[in-house]
């Protein structure tokens, strides 16, 4: 098979865009190649693990520099990076040439990060519903504690607030509400909860149930851009978004294809226009009914 475009991670990490040979694999995990800016990106994530971690993560690095550096200012300049790869495990020792590698691009300007070292996950993009399938069934964004305590009586401690996140019951693996938000779902939605979790797994997004008993959704990173991934996992288990509720920010938290992007706007798009809909029909079912409060008082008057 060929080189083709791919989402990989590892771990847990966020997906990176790449391309790798799917058929070509090392222990079952793949040898993806990146450009330079998907390296950068590749790059933040592993200092930061690197940092939080120490040695079991090796980190890349990428130095950026004109070219010539002596060259006159009217001498045309090139910008040109090195990229580094230091695995922490093996140092420090007296050799850092030992534990240090840089890493040249291929022909066609691809990087090589840990090809055949380092666990690289294929994460493929699952099957879209079409918008015109997704239904309306997003409810209200809901704060559970202390939403109806009275402010005086959290300030005085008469009332102690438990932890928010136990009101909440997780069905995806490993990941935990990561701030007071919650995206209810219709109590008509069909998906068994295992399989609702599974369809969100590599999302920073967990299928929930509230102490109420009620189905919901609720982000797990506080990253920017996280609204994205709360839009995409609604796609993924058939439902607008709850567009009255939240935006989209221009930034995302994870990368995605313009096909990808694409789509989750015009699923924005469509849930805007499905709740100015149920807006219409309620307010058109107030009128009638104010028509007929109208017409029994001004009969009875």
């Amino acid at each position: 098979m060929s080189m083709q475009s791919v989402r990989v991670r590892l771990d847990d990490s966020p997906l990176f865009e790449a391309v790798a040979d799917l058929d070509d694999k090392w222990n079952g995990f793949l040898r993806p190649r990146f450009t330079l800016d998907q390296v950068r990106e590749v790059a933040a994530h592993t200092q930061q693990m690197a940092r939080e971690c120490g040695r079991s993560w090796d980190s890349v690095h990428v130095v950026d520099m004109d070219f010539p550096a002596l060259a006159g200012e009217d001498a045309s300049r090139e910008r040109v990076a090195i990229v580094l790869m230091v695995g922490w495990a093996w140092g420090p020792t007296d050799s850092p040439s030992q534990y240090t590698t840089i890493v040249d691009p291929d022909e066609d300007g691809l990087y090589d990060l840990g090809g055949g070292a380092w666990a690289w996950s294929h994460v493929p993009e699952p099957g879209r519903i079409p918008v015109e399938e997704l239904q309306g069934l997003a409810g209200r964004r809901v704060h559970f504690v202390g939403e109806f305590e009275d402010p005086w009586d959290l300030y005085t401690h008469k009332v102690v607030l438990n932890d928010w996140r136990q009101h909440y019951t997780s069905f995806s693996r490993d990941k935990h509400p990561a701030e007071n938000s919650y995206f209810g779902i219709s109590e008509v939605f069909d998906v068994e909860w295992d399989e609702a979790a599974m369809r969100i797994d590599d999302l920073s997004v967990c299928f929930v149930m509230a102490g109420d008993m009620e189905l919901g959704l609720c982000p797990t990173s506080t990253a920017e851009g996280w609204q994205w991934s709360l839009v995409e996992a609604f796609t993924r288990l058939g439902i607008l978004p709850p567009t009255s509720e939240m935006y989209l920010p221009d930034a995302m938290d994870i990368p995605r294809s313009a096909e990808l992007t694409r789509y989750l706007l015009d699923a924005f798009t469509a849930g805007v226009a499905n709740e100015v809909k149920e807006q219409q029909a309620l307010a058109a079912s107030k009128e009638r009914y104010l028509a007929k409060v109208a017409s029994k008082v001004l009969t009875e008057s």
